[in-house]
């Protein structure tokens, strides 16, 4: 076995071989101080962010009950950053600093802890963790659940048989259905579990058709990590549940929120976090449309929750002064 392996915590192999593509196309460019977001000369905001983010050694996190509390301060974040991702790291919070993760075969003792920490959070059910956003896994705490909830286009009213009609609405992949089908019938699954129920057992053609159809779910708040499985060649998979029987609380209270309320509370929740944004960026990384984005930005505005500025076609989101020293 390679020496560097040897030298790292004995935790699963698979959590550096996932990452090891990522950062080999990312090579130099994530080797940059600071990774989250398009940050330049002139940002107002950086040293609000690395205090708001935990990017200082003063402030790192000692202890899981400390992350814990700080996934759910930010609201949103991610285990380690990822370049153009204008939000937290988990990682970066445990290790105090604002760089980019260590590169393969590097030892750090820091993402070891982090790592583990991650694990037994999502386990105990305290967090969503999965694929909400993008083709990166994310946490969304229990406090603001419900709010992506109620703006998901996958879910009807809650109910564990929703997939169905889904399916015939054309708004549900046949694989996605099967993968959905096998956790509403067996309960929390295994990767490996669900390749089997759902007929997509297997490498090829056949591991990218689950891939896509998890990330489907995930994508759509209808699944998400709940613990991890040794039932593998690699010793660690995810298990999956259903968001409806995993949060079924936060699924309740996602139905007194109209789209535009639970909108209207991430914009001021997420420009709050990061300082500035764009409405651009805004809408990449939720995936809402800019028209929509844009009313609800001049809402915030009026009320006095954001300030804005238009600099041609770009709207920037600027967070309120208050907010910003009461931190």
């Amino acid at each position: 076995m390679d020496d560097r392996i040897k030298a790292l915590p004995s935790f699963p192999l698979v959590c550096l071989l996932t990452s090891l593509a990522t950062r080999c196309t990312l090579g130099a460019e994530m080797r940059s101080e600071h990774l989250n977001g398009a940050s330049g000369p002139h940002d107002r905001f950086r040293e609000y962010r690395e205090e708001r983010f935990r990017q200082r050694p003063d402030l790192c996190l000692h202890s899981e009950a400390e992350a814990e509390a700080f996934i759910d301060d930010v609201g949103i974040c991610l285990f380690q950053p990822n370049r153009g991702v204008m939000l937290p790291s988990l990682w970066q919070a445990v290790a105090g600093v604002s760089r980019a993760a260590p590169r393969w075969g590097e030892h750090d003792q820091m993402y070891f802890r982090a790592w583990n920490w991650k694990d037994s959070i999502f386990s105990r059910g305290r967090v969503f963790y999965g694929k909400a956003f993008g083709n990166f896994r994310t946490f969304i705490s229990r406090r603001l659940l419900p709010h992506f909830y109620a703006i998901s286009d996958m879910n009807y009213g809650g109910e564990d048989d929703d997939f169905l009609e889904l399916y015939h609405d054309g708004k549900l992949s046949l694989d996605a259905r099967n993968i959905y089908a096998a956790i509403l019938e067996h309960g929390p699954s295994s990767t490996t579990v669900l390749r089997q129920k759902s007929g997509l057992a297997g490498g090829g053609v056949a591991a990218r058709r689950f891939e896509r159809a998890l990330t489907e779910l995930q994508r759509g708040l209808m699944v998400s990590v709940v613990g991890v499985s040794a039932d593998n060649a690699w010793k660690y998979s995810f298990r999956y549940n259903l968001v409806t029987r995993q949060f079924p609380a936060e699924v309740l209270a996602a139905r007194e929120l109209t789209s535009r309320e639970a909108m209207l509370d991430l914009l001021r929740e997420y420009v709050s976090l990061v300082g500035e944004t764009t409405t651009q960026d805004v809408g990449r990384l939720f995936g809402w449309r800019c028209e929509r984005l844009n009313r609800l930005a001049r809402a915030l505005a009026a009320g006095g929750d954001i300030g804005l500025e238009e600099e041609g076609s770009q709207v920037r989101l600027v967070a309120a002064v208050d907010q910003t020293r009461t931190r």
